[in-house]
């Protein structure tokens, strides 16, 4: 039953603010960041996703796995080989200049629809930019979420260490981020 109750507190949470505070004093509380992370235990991950889809139908999901599953599929797997072969960093494939286009470019066009469609961007499956070199803060801090008229929503999986630190996926320190976040 703490399962539930806690999922319960934190989407009242995420109502109030949604529905009460306006861009400006959610920018103060996200030390000048335009975005709510709503973490949960990555072992709950689906749970969250489907309370979020009940709730906020009306939202544009952007799901990061399924995004760099078309990403790999239009640059193409032998392409990707030969940029590794040829430079043997994995992670600059990501964000490179030399493919036709980025995965962070991929991640906020996605944003820009949302925004396009004047719906609520909100990032889901985010542990699957996890060695691409794109970090969750640089979403966070980009030029197209700090304009934005709605702020950014990401679902967050993560624990809290021994120092209340944010272990995204349980392992890696999180940033110090510009957000408000529902933990």
């Amino acid at each position: 039953m703490q399962l539930t109750s806690t999922i319960d507190q934190k989407f009242n949470e995420l109502q109030i603010i949604l529905e009460n505070r306006d861009r400006t004093s959610i920018k103060i509380d996200a030390h000048g960041g335009h975005s709510i992370l709503l973490v949960y235990p990555p072992s709950e991950e689906s749970i969250y996703i489907q309370r979020f889809r009940n709730e906020y139908p009306n939202s544009y999901l952007i799901d990061i796995s399924k995004l760099f599953v078309q990403y790999i599929d239009n640059i193409g797997k032998d392409r990707m080989k030969e940029y590794y072969d040829d430079t043997g960093e994995i992670i600059k494939q990501f964000k490179s200049q030399h493919l036709d286009c980025d995965f962070e470019k991929v991640i906020l066009n996605e944003i820009k629809s949302a925004q396009s469609k004047d719906q609520m961007p909100v990032l889901i499956r985010t542990g699957a930019m996890f060695g691409t070199g794109i970090e969750n803060i640089n979403i966070i801090d980009s030029e197209i979420v700090r304009q934005s008229i709605r702020p950014i929503i990401l679902l967050y999986p993560a624990t809290l260490d021994k120092d209340n630190k944010l272990m995204f996926l349980d392992f890696k320190r999180a940033s110090d981020y510009r957000a408000i976040i529902i933990n």
